[in-house]
């Protein structure tokens, strides 16, 4: 930055004043303002950046140009605060950063600190804030202005994974987690037990309680929907408000299966299968219409399912399931999509197997950070897998599949975890964006999510 004595400057303003007082009096007169704030400020340059960040498992170093100008600055002028609420990529220089300043009138702006003027052109240190103020025309000083650059300091991409130590039973075998109005429910399949804890703690669990139903439930049925958990047991439907206490609902139907539900304030339903394999609908749970019968295909048991909105109309939703079939194993699944205004299941097949969805072991189906994706165990996508080694992911709502390869891994324990707990763990994603993966036998519980999703709205 170039330093020039405040004095000196101040001196020639009045100077410059006493000259015009003097002139003849014919000439008109200048009303001097008295106005002196901030009234845009940007990056007028292209910064480098380099940062570490995780490629095939391997850390690696990635070096960027940031245009400053794709990052508009917001000025408050109540608290006198100037700042990007976009960050800068993480590992960006910001020590020699060159702005634009423009405030509403022509006096010269000055870097409180040490009182030295700000030229156009001059670059400045942004690795901690910078106060900046304004001289007005009549040479007053308006309010001191901070200026910052917000640099981001994780990588707003990586998957960071956390474990979690807690007290939950390590007598847990197959089990299936489920997230309804901020708590995580763990139903096991031994004397069908729930365990439940705040999505907020993930420490503190219940003690494994049996739920009171007269018939054993079927713990891989229960399903939320519309503020209640619904299970089956020996084909009729209950619900509960706290897993513990279960009442029947007063419906005629049977039902054999619980596919999926949609939640969405313009098309919610639950979505079952009957004894006879008719695909069945309910908007309530106790009245359910029926409908064609489910294609012989059509994945039989361990469905996972997603429900989202179409990116054309958010009043329509989109249902993508997965699961198994022994008729038609093979090294690639079969990922199925229903329309909400539909009632019709269409099967997302792809001749072409690299880009088919991988054939896995106990496999989960999320939709997060606006794509799909699946994991699990031990499976087969162009050779052999091990279990959780890898994310899939689509971006085309699960017509092709590819595995992640950047920032998205499991940690190097879920593997020996997946073997100790014989392939049993559950999942859920809370509505703070973590993952939360539930092993069985040892009890450990481990939460992840991307960075950027967990970040602040400034």
């Amino acid at each position: 930055m170039k330093l020039k004595v405040l004095n000196i400057v101040i001196g020639m303003f009045i100077t410059a004043c006493a000259i015009t007082s003097c002139l003849d009096s014919d000439v008109t007169e200048y009303e001097y303002s008295s106005r002196a704030s901030i009234t845009a400020f940007s990056i007028t340059d292209s910064i480098v950046t380099y940062h570490q960040t995780t490629i095939d498992g391997k850390d690696t170093t990635i070096s960027t140009s940031v245009i400053g100008a794709n990052y508009p600055f917001i000025i408050n002028q109540n608290e006198g605060l100037i700042y990007n609420s976009d960050s800068l990529p993480l590992g960006t220089d910001v020590s020699k950063v060159v702005v634009d300043i423009t405030g509403d009138t022509y006096g010269i702006y000055i870097v409180a600190e040490n009182d030295s003027l700000w030229e156009e052109g001059d670059s400045l240190d942004f690795r901690t804030p910078i106060q900046l103020k304004v001289m007005s025309e009549i040479g007053t000083f308006g309010r001191t202005y901070t200026a910052k650059i917000n640099v981001h300091q994780q990588d707003p991409e990586l998957l960071n994974w956390q474990k979690i130590e807690n007290n939950l039973s390590k007598t847990l075998q197959e089990q299936k987690a489920v997230y309804l109005n901020g708590c995580i429910y763990i139903f096991a399949e031994q004397k069908a037990q729930v365990a439940m804890t705040k999505s907020t703690d993930g420490k503190s669990w219940s003690a494994l309680e049996a739920i009171n139903i007269p018939v054993k439930a079927d713990y891989s049925s229960v399903i939320a929907w519309e503020n209640q958990l619904y299970i089956l047991a020996a084909q009729n439907l209950y619900s509960t408000t706290d897993g513990i206490n279960w009442t029947k609902v007063d419906t005629e139907q049977t039902i054999s299966q619980l596919l999926a539900c949609t939640k969405d304030e313009n098309n919610s339903k639950l979505i079952g299968v009957d004894s006879e394999r008719y695909y069945i609908e309910s908007k309530d749970g106790v009245n359910w219409n029926r409908y064609e019968k489910l294609p012989l295909d059509f994945p039989i048991s361990g469905h996972q399912f997603v429900n989202y909105p179409l990116d054309t109309n958010e009043k329509i939703s989109r249902t993508i399931l997965l699961g198994n079939n022994e008729e038609v194993a093979d090294t690639t699944t079969t990922v199925w999509m229903q329309i909400d205004s539909d009632h019709d299941w269409t099967p997302l097949s792809m001749d072409v197997e690299t880009s088919a969805c991988p054939n896995l072991e106990n496999a989960a189906l999320i939709h997060y950070n606006n794509c799909l994706y699946t994991f699990g165990g031990k499976g087969q996508k162009n050779g052999k897998l091990d279990a959780f080694s890898t994310f899939f992911k689509s971006v085309d709502n699960g017509i092709t599949w590819e595995a992640v390869t950047k920032n998205m891994f499991f940690p190097e324990e879920f593997k020996n975890l997946y073997e100790q707990a014989k392939g049993n763990y559950s999942y859920i994603i809370d509505k703070e964006q973590f993952l939360w993966i539930i092993w069985s036998q040892t009890g450990e519980v481990w939460r992840g999510r991307i960075n950027k999703l967990g970040f602040e709205k400034q």
